[in-house]
């Protein structure tokens, strides 16, 4: 893959994962995009930690799928499905911490 390539790849991959982003944002919260993150806290977890939780989720699957290359079972999730998950929910944490 040459250096142009792998950019428009990068550029396709982000904004495919701020298109899902925005969907699951209106899916899934109300005014405050943090909503249900904040549901965290009925466990005793911080919206930090929520998400963190979520991130190792997602990369558990990537390691099961891709490491140890077992079969996928979830037909409507590939691989890159969920590394983009887990890129969706990094960028959720970081802005978290930033708007606090």
């Amino acid at each position: 893959m040459k250096k142009k390539e792998y950019i428009n790849n990068i550029e396709k991959f982000y904004k495919a994962n701020i298109d899902i982003s925005k969907k699951k944002m209106n899916d899934y919260t109300g005014d405050n995009p943090f909503d249900n993150f904040l549901l965290a806290s009925m466990t005793g977890a911080t919206v930090e930690q929520g998400l963190l939780i979520r991130i190792g989720d997602k990369f558990s699957r990537a390691c099961n799928l891709i490491g140890k290359g077992t079969k996928q079972q979830v037909s409507d999730e590939s691989v890159v499905d969920t590394l983009a998950d887990m890129a969706n929910y990094c960028a959720i944490l970081a802005t978290y911490l930033k708007s606090k």
